[in-house]
């Protein structure tokens, strides 16, 4: 249903970017352990040990996106649309 692609399109990248900024924490976290080990962080805090806990879902800015799927309704228990409805929908 084209009407749906737009916002479907939304949801699909807000994920890719949640994706892509956690890869960065990690590749962060990755360069500081090599730099500067155990160390404090350049910001005053506990460095590695710090950044290591932002590698997590509990960081994730759209981790409710990512657990939808959880909600879907199975198709055999979601109505039939009439032809009317289906034309609207496909924005014919």
């Amino acid at each position: 249903m084209p009407r749906f692609s737009q916002p479907y399109q939304i949801l699909f990248h807000l994920m890719d970017i949640d994706s892509l900024l956690q890869k960065w924490r990690y590749n962060h976290l990755m360069l500081v352990q090599r730099m500067l080990g155990s160390k404090i962080g350049t910001g005053g805090s506990s460095g590695y040990m710090y950044l290591r806990s932002t590698v997590s879902d509990r960081y994730k800015v759209f981790l409710d996106l990512f657990n939808l799927s959880t909600w879907l309704i199975p198709r055999n228990y979601i109505p039939k649309l009439s032809p009317k409805m289906m034309r609207t929908l496909s924005g014919t």
